[in-house]
């Protein structure tokens, strides 16, 4: 009796130390697959769900739901009717549309990227670098704080800039759209100027064409 009870415990003592060997050697492979100074980013999706399950991306060629997280030199493509954004911290965030696929690298002061299809926008923060290649073209920024899409959907590198200066490799200049504000702003001056145009005109042109009653 006493024989089989030292050989229960010696076989939990040796199971427990099976258990914490592998979990030591886990724990190993994880610090491994993802080390401390790799830079990274959060993915959320949107989108529709199939059969009741989450929206998810294909993050190098695996499902990826919202809150996974993303690793330098990897690449994320969004399915139809589903988009992701890529918070990458104090760099700024990328949002990918619907089919699309992007390449991602990161580094202390830069992004840079492959866009092989689809449409994204890039909001980087100030004195980050931001390089993005396509199939014909090269779009990048200045370092300055900026907020522009670069779209592929057509078979030809489009993009337009809302915050920032930002370039094409072969020369055509990107296409600056107008925010409501700037918009308010513009209208707002050509009104000044044309009430000012209207106050001289009534109050000296028109007064010297008035007959006075003593003629």
């Amino acid at each position: 009796m006493m024989v089989n009870k030292q050989k229960s415990l010696w076989l939990r003592n040796l199971v427990g130390l099976g258990l914490l060997v592998s979990l030591f050697f886990s724990s190993s492979m994880v610090t491994l697959a993802a080390p401390g100074n790799a830079l990274s980013g959060e993915i959320t999706v949107s989108g529709s769900s199939i059969d009741g399950m989450q929206p998810s991306v294909s993050l190098n060629g695996e499902k990826a739901l919202s809150g996974r997280t993303f690793f330098t030199s990897g690449t994320i493509s969004t399915p139809e009717g589903n988009s992701a954004t890529i918070n990458l911290g104090k760099l700024g965030r990328i949002t990918m549309s619907p089919n699309s696929s992007l390449s991602l690298n990161l580094s202390e002061n830069s992004i840079s990227g492959d866009l092989a299809a689809g449409q994204i926008r890039v909001l980087n923060n100030e004195g980050v670098a931001v390089n993005i290649r396509t199939n014909d073209n090269v779009v990048t920024n200045d370092a300055n704080a900026g907020n522009f899409s670069v779209d592929v959907t057509s078979g030809t590198t489009a993009a337009e800039s809302e915050v920032g200066n930002v370039s094409m490799a072969n020369g055509q200049p990107t296409a600056a759209k107008m925010t409501r504000r700037q918009g308010w702003i513009v209208f707002g001056v050509v009104a000044a100027i044309v009430g000012g145009a209207l106050i001289i005109y009534y109050g000296f042109i028109r007064d010297d064409d008035v007959v006075s009653p003593a003629r």
